[in-house]
């Protein structure tokens, strides 16, 4: 049986990464839309300098979605840093939790539509009971 302060700081982790996934959801969305007009625009044999500069708007299209989605890992980063992690339960759940933090956002996160990977990269400090670092890498 899983301890009630472990069960709660998991269930306070879980809102948080609902939020984040809310957030990368419309990201994604934003994301489908530019794939979908540059792959029209690379079927053009011969495109115009107009096309190629909407190619190349589309690629600073992709570089915005990137700021977006670290500006919302950055919030899910503090939302999770706000959690107190229950110092009092054993040790071997509290040992469980990194893996089950990167599953959670696996989980939850991926909606980012074809063609993208996403990683998450957890880092917990046992002997201060924190979250040294939460990031999520993602390739278009």
């Amino acid at each position: 049986m899983s301890d009630m302060k472990v069960e709660q700081y998991k269930k306070g982790v879980e809102k948080a990464v609902d939020r984040w996934k809310g957030k990368i959801e419309k990201i994604g969305e934003k994301a489908d839309k530019l794939r979908q007009i540059l792959a029209k625009l690379k079927e053009i044999k011969n495109p115009t300098p107009d096309d190629k500069k909407k190619i190349a708007d589309c690629q600073k299209g992709f570089d915005a979605l990137d700021k977006e989605v670290d500006k919302a890992t950055q919030e899910l980063k503090l939302d999770v840093m706000l959690l107190d992690v229950p110092k009092e339960a054993p040790k071997a759940e509290l040992l469980k939790l990194p893996d089950w933090l990167k599953g959670i956002i696996k989980a939850k996160g991926i909606p980012l539509g074809k063609g993208v990977s996403i990683a998450p990269d957890i880092d917990f400090d046992f002997k201060n009971f924190k979250l040294k670092s939460l990031g999520v890498q993602v390739r278009w």
